[in-house]
């Protein structure tokens, strides 16, 4: 007693669920491209290198959400009585994990060849039997990769709060830090040209703490959700108020004594239950299957909601 339809999102979210793996299919294209012109320029510049081992990682997110799209989808069997939306948390710390060891490597990195004093130097690229200085094609290709990803960003960001889909989310919180990695390595080849040659792997290890903080706090989210932490937002993760609102609603209701609501998230959906004290009340399963049904209306993201019946109700 508490199944809903196996409907993943409602009608009017379904073009938005569309649009968002069309965005993260356009993010793979658009990464790939980045990915391959930084390898081509980057030389020895420490920030360029950063940058072009973030967008690599970059890849990870998008990928994880079209994975986890196609599994979370199918049908409970009887393998998996409860369905596969778990894929979406497995996607998620994977990305998470990823990002946050990519910063560790790369602060090391930076760090060291800081230490060792190591002068990076940007040579020049012949073009049309004319010499250019390849910092130029460096800040050209940096060029290309913020520009798209800032407006990429922007448009996954509601899709993800929507969807209630959270590695869409960090792959937006990607997004934004590529832009802000290619204006800052930007900089730090600006600096190599004026003679800084500190200046390159200081910016690459100003650019790999922020890494390491993203990758520490989807880390950190991705782990909670695994253990059963109550459902949160996808962009605060704060606790998300549906925990509050079938409390509310369940304790309103005149044949329930106490009532102690218990949810948890699996992908973008929600499982869970009421445990509840009822009133000595004729037709009881009624209107628990009456309660149940007031229940998933409260939230299109409650997939599996059970009432079930105590004699003592344990306090929050």
């Amino acid at each position: 007693m508490g199944n809903k339809e196996h409907v993943e999102y409602p009608e009017a979210l379904q073009p938005k669920y569309e649009q968002a793996k069309k965005l993260a299919w356009i993010t793979i294209g658009y990464i790939v491209s980045v990915v391959i012109l930084m390898f081509m320029v980057m030389g020895q510049s420490q920030a360029m290198k950063t940058a072009w081992a973030d967008d690599t990682v970059g890849l990870i997110s998008p990928i994880s959400f079209l994975v986890a799209s196609a599994w979370a989808t199918k049908e409970p069997n009887k393998r998996f009585p409860y369905g596969f939306h778990r894929v979406a948390n497995i996607a998620y710390i994977c990305g998470a994990l990823a990002l946050f060891l990519l910063g560790l490597y790369l602060l090391i990195d930076s760090v060291s060849k800081l230490v060792s004093g190591e002068r990076p130097s940007i040579g020049m690229a012949v073009i049309f039997k004319t010499p250019v200085w390849s910092g130029y094609l460096m800040m050209l290709v940096l060029l290309w990769s913020v520009v798209p990803a800032v407006i990429l960003g922007k448009k996954k960001l509601p899709l993800a709060s929507d969807l209630h889909e959270k590695t869409l989310y960090a792959d937006a919180e990607t997004n934004k830090a590529d832009w802000m990695m290619g204006l800052a390595a930007m900089a730090g080849i600006i600096g190599i040209g004026f003679g800084w040659y500190w200046a390159d792997s200081v910016i690459a290890g100003i650019l790999s703490l922020d890494i390491i903080y993203d990758g520490f706090t989807h880390l950190k989210q991705a782990t909670f959700d695994l253990m059963n932490e109550r459902p949160t937002t996808v962009s605060h993760q704060e606790e998300a108020p549906v925990t509050q609102k079938i409390h509310d609603l369940l304790s309103g209701m005149s044949w329930i004594k106490e009532v102690n609501v218990r949810l948890r998230e699996e992908g973008h959906v929600f499982y869970g239950e009421a445990l509840i004290i009822p009133e000595d009340t004729p037709d009881i399963i009624t209107k628990i299957k009456e309660a149940t049904r007031k229940v998933h209306e409260v939230d299109w993201r409650i997939k599996d909601f059970i009432l079930g019946i105590v004699d003592k109700v344990q306090a929050d």
